[in-house]
């Protein structure tokens, strides 16, 4: 591997492809693939299937081979953002610079396609064909946990309850570890368990935490300050407490470096400079 913005830009219409052809050849009501497919080939960024993929690369693995995980990841993550997208929750109107789901099909076939996409992770991960079994069920009870009551849904009720709470540092930390944190470090985990790695967890578990943070942070920048023209959305949190909200611009900058070095220092223990060039890329994006 050159680096990891090359492969970032080198592998992220694999990943578009791949997920077109895989939903294109399954068998389900034609309004719910097109909005599947919609939603799911985009021009995001695709960043948590493809640090996947580039982890196997860097443990000596075949990547290609393991396409169909990397879109159960990016299938999960997808579907948070069109239910994430709803009137109801945040109520956007646009994402990856068009439409949201819901304004193009409509609400119900919205809540459908994210349901859809979440089911259809798991029944990938179980169809693969070269895992041994009591690797799927750990990576399916992986993905259940970080994305679920645990992680990713538990950081969701914690982001539009915040009025039944009392927010501080811990609780934005908390729930921002939850909401975003599990979803970035999972593409980590699985990589080493797939590649039997199993002793790096521990420090990738800590790098994702940090990462995770610091991502959030940069997202909260660039929502208020970002070009929609590179950002692809529009700024939307007006009544809620983020951390821009809470602690302002110079001292968010200072969060924001302070995470990442602290991710930088977890991927140094590691002796991993993927993961170190990972954490600068995110440092410096504009969208």
């Amino acid at each position: 591997m050159n680096n990891i913005e090359d492969f970032l830009k080198n592998n992220k219409e694999l990943i578009n492809n791949f997920a077109e052809n895989y939903i294109e050849n399954i068998e389900f009501p034609s309004i719910l693939k097109e909005s599947v497919k919609y939603s799911l080939v985009n021009d995001g960024k695709k960043l948590r299937p493809l640090i996947f993929l580039a982890m196997l690369d860097h443990y000596g693995y075949d990547y290609k081979n393991f396409l169909d995980i990397a879109l159960s990841i990016e299938l999960v993550h997808t579907y948070s953002l069109v239910h994430d997208d709803l009137p109801a929750m945040d109520n956007d109107d646009y994402r990856w610079g068009k439409f949201t789901n819901h304004k193009v099909y409509g609400e119900e076939v919205a809540i459908l396609t994210g349901d859809a996409m979440q089911t259809l992770a798991y029944n990938i991960i179980s169809k693969n064909d070269i895992l041994e079994d009591s690797i799927k069920i750990r990576l399916i009870m992986l993905l259940s946990d970080y994305s679920g009551v645990n992680g990713m849904l538990a950081g969701q009720i914690y982001d539009i309850k915040q009025d039944s709470y009392y927010v501080d540092e811990n609780y934005l930390e908390n729930m921002h570890n939850l909401k975003t944190g599990k979803l970035i470090t999972l593409p980590l985990i699985f990589a080493a368990i797939i590649s039997n790695n199993d002793n790096d967890i521990e420090f990738l578990t800590s790098y994702g935490y940090d990462l995770g943070l610091a991502y959030q942070i940069k997202d909260d920048i660039l929502d208020y300050y970002g070009d929609f023209k590179l950002t692809g959305k529009k700024f939307s949190d007006e009544d809620m407490i983020t951390y821009l909200s809470f602690y302002g611009i110079e001292k968010c900058e200072e969060l924001l470096d302070l995470h990442t070095e602290k991710a930088k220092s977890y991927a140094s223990k590691l002796n991993n400079s993927l993961l170190n060039d990972f954490a600068s890329l995110l440092l410096s994006r504009q969208k």
